[in-house]
């Protein structure tokens, strides 16, 4: 994609990502507290320690869940992992957000958008249609809250969430 694009777009591109991401950054307070819930919400370890828990604890529709979280876990991280590495996009630099800024110093696309944005796919079938609609929101905000934290760019985390709706939308014809 961004091949397709001339080095002065590009630039422009990314100025106006930069400038819309830190409109939206929160500093301190309650605010940072909150988006920082929401953001690690997304988390992986969290996911996976859900899907063991479904696949032990669970009733009969249970194991479902935790196998697809499993896999949509681990397809869309490979995927948002390749992809860091390809491009290389540095973080926005903001006050760090927990673990994973000093471990994946690369911004994009986001993991925690592409994971979430995975998981709203292939959880969504499993759930009522007002439940997959907050699970949509959830991803959303888990999205807002990694730019408001100033560990993403709005591009990150908007390519993140389409990109795992891709890979969600892939996993469901197979799972």
């Amino acid at each position: 994609m961004l091949r397709l694009l001339n080095q002065a777009h590009l630039e422009r591109l990314l100025h106006t990502d930069a400038v819309l991401s830190a409109r939206l950054a929160v500093r301190d307070g309650l605010q940072r507290k909150l988006a920082m819930v929401v953001a690690h919400s997304g988390d992986s370890f969290l996911w996976i320690l859900g899907a063991i828990a479904a696949f032990f604890w669970g009733g009969a529709a249970w194991p479902s869940f935790g196998l697809r979280t499993l896999v949509g876990t681990a397809a869309s991280g490979m995927v948002s992992f390749t992809l860091k590495w390809l491009f290389r996009r540095s973080r926005p630099g903001g006050p760090p957000a927990g673990l994973y800024a000093p471990i994946d110093r690369h911004a994009f696309p986001s993991g925690h958008a592409t994971r979430v944005g995975c998981m709203a796919v292939v959880l969504a079938p499993l759930l009522p249609g007002w439940g997959a609609g907050l699970l949509a929101a959830w991803a959303a905000l888990v999205a807002l809250a990694r730019v408001s934290l100033r560990v993403h760019y709005l591009l990150d985390v908007t390519v993140g969430l389409v990109l795992g709706g891709l890979v969600g939308l892939g996993l469901l014809h197979v799972l």
